[in-house]
């Protein structure tokens, strides 16, 4: 699951300041959730009810669950990991979609765990999270394969570094004719000089994978994205962001690196984020309460945003390129037709503040901070300006 970036580490001094901010940043997003308002899902909604699912996609990225627009937003499970069982994983399911999240793609722990998922998949269908499930044989697929909760299948790991296109797509297609009205699943990296145009086509779902914390620049995760989004859209499938929340290489993410990696990915135009891992071999999340805390005030954000990022569109203000931030303005309608616009803004930079200043595309009505963490710009008019700290994330409603 986890392909390496070549650079060096951040120096130690640059290390404690984002643990200083980190810290900050966990005790603060809280405070912002009373104000938004989050609309549960209609897709959501239907698989509570048990409705039976058809899952597919639109050609602009969305995934659609009996015709309404979804954007998955979870974890990875290695349920066999840290000598994992089935309860612990009913346990893990119970306290992610509590804290707000919809999706969850996990796998048998053994055989005979393999053969009997159907008890999971009833308890992930009353909590409305769907599932991906990996590695179970013909058999097992077809028996839960009426399942509500079943999203779809994941067919492939590393896929780039695995398998060629044409291995992948013939696996896609067994998939698909054994469950048409599931979707399909794997996960690649993409990098600067290697899109891996090619596989984007062979499945309905491409998890492009970012891990730089520990091995690489955070920055490097919007470019990263903005590859994988451009390639699913010329193919017609679904980006999703596979972002890090396990320790790779010396150290774990942050909280201000969490939420910083989360907004690049969005920014990118991804249609879903799935974090690598709620438990796997490198991670626990029951017992990392400062990063789950800062997990669940981004679940709370991007449930409040999702409506807008599936149904809108991202007009990039500023590149994020040299001493530039990275700014962009999402225009959107929810599905009760209210229509709002958002500025959303972030520093990549670890050591150096960056300068915000720019006109927005059309006049404001209103200008509120979605965190108390965004309080940091300034509007006059259609002018925006100010100062973002290193790595810091701001998201304002402005219509």
């Amino acid at each position: 699951m986890k392909r390496p970036f070549y650079a060096i580490c951040p120096l130690p001094a640059v290390l404690l300041a984002g643990v200083a901010l980190g810290c900050l940043t966990a005790c603060n997003l809280f405070r912002q959730q009373d104000s938004l308002a989050v609309v549960v899902p209609e897709a959501v909604t239907q698989l509570q009810k048990g409705l039976p699912t058809v899952a597919t996609h639109r050609a602009d990225g969305t995934i659609l669950v009996n015709g309404q627009p979804f954007f998955p937003l979870g974890f990875y499970h290695v349920s066999w990991a840290r000598n994992g069982t089935p309860e612990r994983r009913q346990q893990d399911l119970s306290r992610l979609a509590r804290a707000g999240f919809n999706f969850v793609i996990t796998e048998g722990i053994n055989d005979l765990d393999a053969a009997n998922f159907q008890p999971f998949l009833k308890q992930a269908q009353e909590s409305g999270v769907f599932v991906m499930l990996y590695g179970l044989t013909p058999e097992n697929r077809r028996k839960i394969s009426a399942s509500p909760a079943l999203l779809g299948f994941k067919i492939a790991d590393d896929a780039n570094a695995q398998l060629t296109p044409q291995q992948v797509e013939a696996r896609n297609e067994q998939f698909k004719k054994a469950t048409p009205n599931k979707l399909t699943y794997l996960s690649l990296a993409v990098a600067q000089n290697r899109p891996e145009t090619p596989y984007f086509s062979t499945a309905d779902l491409i998890g492009n994978q970012s891990y730089p914390i520990g091995n690489d620049d955070i920055s490097v995760t919007y470019p990263m994205m903005r590859n994988a989004a451009q390639s699913a859209y010329l193919t017609g499938t679904v980006p999703i962001a596979n972002l890090q929340s396990f320790l790779w290489g010396r150290r774990k993410p942050s909280p201000v690196e969490l939420r910083n990696m989360t907004y690049q990915a969005i920014m990118a135009g991804m249609k879903g984020v799935v974090y690598y891992a709620y438990r796997a071999r490198e991670v626990d999340l029951n017992q990392e309460p400062v990063m789950w805390s800062t997990l669940q005030g981004v679940a709370h954000e991007v449930s409040f945003l999702a409506p807008y990022l599936l149904s809108g569109e991202l007009m990039p203000l500023q590149d994020g390129t040299g001493s530039q931030p990275l700014v962009v303005y999402l225009r959107g309608e929810s599905q009760d037709g209210q229509k709002k616009g958002f500025v959303m803004a972030l520093n990549s930079s670890r050591t150096a503040d960056r300068l915000v200043n720019l006109k927005l595309p059309e006049p404001p009505t209103q200008w509120k901070p979605i965190s108390t963490l965004g309080r940091t710009l300034n509007r006059r008019g259609l002018e925006i300006s100010g100062r973002l700290r290193p790595l810091q994330v701001a998201i304002y409603e402005v219509k």
